[in-house]
């Protein structure tokens, strides 16, 4: 438990918060989205083995092998639905046999944008990650998400489901658009995986998979996300005390603000003084903002009109834009295993109870996980191995 404890301190920006490539219509019937592919780096078992020790000691005696990572550009849009170059990375196992299976790994909130998966190094965040499940036995393919990476001069269109989804999406698409070229064979499963933000991305990626009908999820694994935002909203707005992830939440008005015509209000609409004016003085939100120029406390940071038109259900605007990037409530085809640390305080457990409720309603296969005594930092790495049993059937 100290290794596991020790690797969070590693993997810090985790909390500042494919199908077979034999599948021929997937480069028949659509154009190509590859704009560029590169190997970067190539880590040795060795060393991959050295962090995976970090990590568990039920990963000491796993079989670590290298792997070369693969960044790709390719083709997806923007929130605008504008035609856009973003970036990935794909890891691949060195010495792949083809029964090895695909995961598509989508990684939390983002401090800064130096952070993005394919600026990232061994000891950080997912990419750790990513790396250490390839190198024992799978392809794994980590989207920047648009807004980080290749696309870094845009703004990231943050917990916004559809833009998410389809970044993500087009990725996946371009990641089995190289395996086939390159001749890379996996064995047709495909496994969904994310914590926090990723959480969120994991789920409107699934939808969005089953949506498309191209590709088929073998087993979707997200964790500790905000699935329910209209409900967490409401939550957060119930509060009477300091919120220490407040900063993010801000973040997620001012995206959704932005980027929905039915708002676009001006921020002293939101926000009491002084700091609406503070916030307005940013040249851009597009990372948590920092707590010195907010109350952390919402009655203390939100006007309490908007507070009072959101409990009582009369904000029907925004209460609108906050329901179309819900990921709750509708009926997935593959299973579905969640997670969430039941003491978290940074995205609330009701996100996954009302997620689990819902979807078990309407008649999907789901499965809930409560990860006890654990708060949104401590369950991180706990998450992840209990994940890893699932993919590789321990």
């Amino acid at each position: 438990m100290k290794k596991t404890y020790f690797v969070l301190l590693v993997l810090i920006t985790l909390i500042s918060c494919q199908k077979d490539s034999s599948q021929d219509e997937l480069t028949t019937e659509k154009p190509t989205l590859i704009v560029s592919d590169e190997q970067k780096t190539t880590y040795t078992g060795g060393l991959l083995q050295f962090f995976g020790s970090i990590i568990s000691d039920t990963w000491e005696d796993k079989n670590f092998q290298g792997v070369r990572t693969i960044k790709i550009i390719y083709k997806t849009v923007d929130q605008d639905n504008e035609p856009i170059e973003a970036s990935g990375m794909l890891m691949i196992p060195e010495s792949i046999e083809g029964n090895e299976p695909l995961i598509s790994i989508q990684h939390g909130t983002l401090s800064e944008k130096s952070q993005a998966p394919t600026n990232s190094v061994l000891g950080t965040n997912e990419f750790t990650l990513s790396c250490l499940f390839s190198s024992i036995g799978s392809v794994v393919a980590i989207s920047d998400y648009v807004g980080y990476g290749h696309s870094a001069d845009q703004k990231h269109p943050y917990q916004h489901k559809e833009n998410t989804a389809q970044s993500t999406y087009d990725f996946l698409l371009a990641v089995f658009e190289y395996l086939e070229r390159e001749n890379i064979p996996t064995n047709e499963e495909l496994f969904l995986m994310g914590y926090s933000q990723g959480g969120q991305a994991t789920m409107a990626l699934h939808e969005k998979i089953e949506e498309e009908s191209q590709l088929t999820v073998t087993h979707s694994m997200p964790a500790a996300g905000a699935y329910n935002i209209t409900q967490f909203t409401q939550e957060i707005l119930s509060k009477d005390e300091d919120l220490e992830f407040i900063g993010s939440y801000v973040w997620v008005i001012e995206v959704f603000n932005q980027m929905y015509t039915s708002l676009q209000r001006p921020l002293d609409f939101y926000f009491n003084e002084p700091y609406a004016s503070q916030l307005s003085q940013l040249e851009e939100i597009d990372k948590p903002v920092n707590l010195s120029l907010i109350s952390p406390n919402p009655q203390k940071l939100f006007k309490k009109d908007l507070i009072d038109n959101i409990l009582n259900g009369t904000d029907k605007v925004l209460l609108d834009v906050m329901a179309q990037n819900d990921v709750f409530d509708w009926k997935p085809s593959a299973p579905i295993t969640l997670f969430h640390g039941t003491t978290d305080d940074y995205v609330y457990p009701s996100n996954s109870e009302s997620a689990f409720a819902h979807i078990q309603t309407q008649g999907g296969d789901i499965r809930y996980v409560p990860l006890e005594g654990m708060n949104h930092q401590q369950a991180v790495m706990p998450y992840f191995l209990e994940a890893s049993k699932i993919i590789f059937k321990e």
